[in-house]
């Protein structure tokens, strides 16, 4: 009955993951929530008016299929971030989650294992997070500050952030990357805040880690897409290895000469090339 669902919310359902079952596309769903509505609202006016229609039974016709327009889905991050906005939280996944790999290189700890980290060591400790609110104030000095809620893949935290690192993280803190933040606990008990001492892009941190790939191949044919891919890197640190079978059932190991500033996108690309298994080194 679309006197009771609108275009709009048919969008939100896509963007959440409501229609996955149907289709897991989630992006020509969205895209095609216009055609949704009329299909849907064709449908309603014949039932109204009685007509026999592809919902009348005997012998009429049978529904026609809702034929969606072709569209690529969303990127896994872009993705993500749509679930975020049409329902409040991240659902199906992580945006960390891509970073497994470089969170343990780069020591990383999660808000839930904070405090027991900063009990068997205190002082400044390693966060990642997405921004999911900011609520800047006025010192009395006249100083801006800020209160940053950010979600890593144990839930929810809040860092405070001081007037002189809020002017130079500003733009990060808008953009809806995920974030290193290097953090100090100050206060005890339920007066106790986190504040933030540095906030840096999570890419370009785990790029500079250098963390390289182990690529596995079942025969030649991932080659070339191997190759497409890894050109579209700059050069870095992160060492890409190539594991080959030989037809004497040994296997050999060809280190390649360029060292590559692996983003975590260009990961999640180089596993889904079908003939490759992928180990983080």
């Amino acid at each position: 009955d679309m006197r009771a669902v609108n275009k709009r919310q048919i969008e939100n359902l896509a963007r959440a993951g409501a229609f996955d079952g149907l289709n897991p596309n989630r992006r020509q769903v969205f895209e095609a929530a216009e055609t949704v509505v009329r299909h849907a609202s064709a449908a309603a006016g014949e039932r109204d008016s009685a007509q026999e229609n592809l919902f009348g039974g005997g012998d009429a016709a049978p529904a026609p299929d809702l034929v969606l327009p072709p569209a690529a889905d969303w990127p896994d991050m872009e993705r993500l971030r749509h679930e975020f906005e049409a329902i409040g939280f991240y659902l199906s996944a992580h945006p960390l989650d891509a970073y497994g790999a470089e969170l343990r290189g780069l020591k990383v700890v999660t808000s839930a294992e904070l405090g027991a980290a900063m009990a068997r060591d205190p002082g400044r400790k390693k966060l990642a997070g997405i921004v999911i609110g900011k609520q800047e104030r006025t010192s009395r000095q006249g100083n801006r500050f800020a209160f940053i809620q950010l979600s890593d893949t144990s839930g929810v935290y809040e860092v405070v952030v001081f007037s002189e690192l809020l002017a130079q993280a500003r733009e990060i803190l808008e953009g809806g990357e995920p974030l290193l933040i290097a953090v100090e606990s100050r206060g005890d008990g339920d007066d106790s805040r986190l504040m933030a001492h540095e906030i840096t892009p999570l890419e370009g941190a785990a790029a500079v880690a250098g963390l390289g790939l182990k690529v596995i191949l079942s025969g030649p044919e991932p080659l070339g897409s191997l190759k497409s891919l890894l050109d579209r890197e700059s050069r870095g640190r992160g060492r890409v290895a190539l594991v080959l079978d030989l037809d004497d059932g040994q296997e050999v190991e060809l280190d390649l000469p360029a060292g590559y500033r692996l983003s975590a996108a260009a990961r999640q690309a180089i596993k889904a090339v079908p003939g490759v298994t992928v180990l983080e080194v």
